[in-house]
């Protein structure tokens, strides 16, 4: 058993929503590169998962069609903010792509960069934070602005309440994708990699737990296996069982309440 005082210092594991609302930073995509704080950068590559790689395809299917609306929705940490970041490094060069956080308030002034451009797609994330007027409105505006650009919005489950109020706009949606969480043997590869890299073990058990805890939640996997990393890391050539998880579970959770 590995010794787990230590985290009574510890960041919680399950962070609140509002934690949790992390969005890439936006910026408005040129040949050249994002636009990110006025500094250019190239994209770089992003690692997908299953679902988060099925809903990627997806996309790039909707946003070759003109004047179209795609939905992507998933738990927050699936990764939707990654996905519609790495949607916007697949288009690099093809399209003139604007990505924007829907809580900026000055968008207008972005979409009048696309009127003179022919291929546009507008990847807006965090739209379950949005009104349905506001969703209504931005969206009007990029259309009125570039009638055939192609629009992909991006948040967790709200987001499809929000269109579901809004006819018109739910009758303009020609793709809806979810993310789901990992499979179990997509959280085993993660624990059994991310231990090994320090040279830790665990048991069949420990990764199972894992899953068990955080519902196959991406972010959630992440932090967990990060902590038990930090735990055994004082605790050399002890392998990692089920109940140090459940230990260190407890602890970031009662941390958190």
């Amino acid at each position: 058993m590995l010794e787990i005082a230590m985290l009574n210092q510890a960041k919680p594991l399950m962070s609140k929503d509002s934690q949790r609302s992390r969005s890439g930073a936006p910026g408005l995509r040129s040949p050249s590169g994002v636009v990110v704080g006025g500094i250019k950068t190239q994209p770089s590559a992003i690692q997908l998962f299953h679902s988060q790689r099925a809903a990627l395809a997806r996309l790039q299917y909707a946003v070759l069609q003109e004047s179209s609306l795609a939905v992507l929705c998933g738990p927050g940490g699936s990764g939707v903010s990654t996905v519609m970041s790495a949607l916007v490094t697949k288009l690099y060069g093809a399209s003139h792509v604007v990505h924007i956080d829907v809580r900026q308030a000055e968008v207008s002034s972005q979409f009048a960069a696309c009127r003179a451009t022919g291929n546009v797609v507008v990847v807006i994330d965090n739209c379950h934070l949005a009104t349905v007027d506001l969703l209504g409105s931005v969206s009007e505006a990029i259309w009125l602005q570039a009638p055939r650009a192609s629009v992909v919005l991006g948040g967790r489950g709200r987001l499809m309440t929000l269109l579901s109020r809004d006819r018109g706009l739910l009758d303009k949606v020609l793709l809806r994708s979810v993310i789901h969480p990992l499979s179990l043997s997509e959280t085993r590869s993660i624990v059994e990699t991310r231990l090994a890299t320090n040279g830790h073990a665990c048991s069949e058990s420990a990764w199972v737990v894992v899953h068990q805890i955080t519902g196959g939640i991406l972010e959630d996997v992440f932090r967990l296996v990060g902590m038990a990393q930090v735990v055994a890391g004082s605790q050399p050539d002890t392998t990692i069982q089920a109940d140090d998880i459940e230990q260190i579970y407890e602890r970031l959770h009662a941390a958190a309440a």
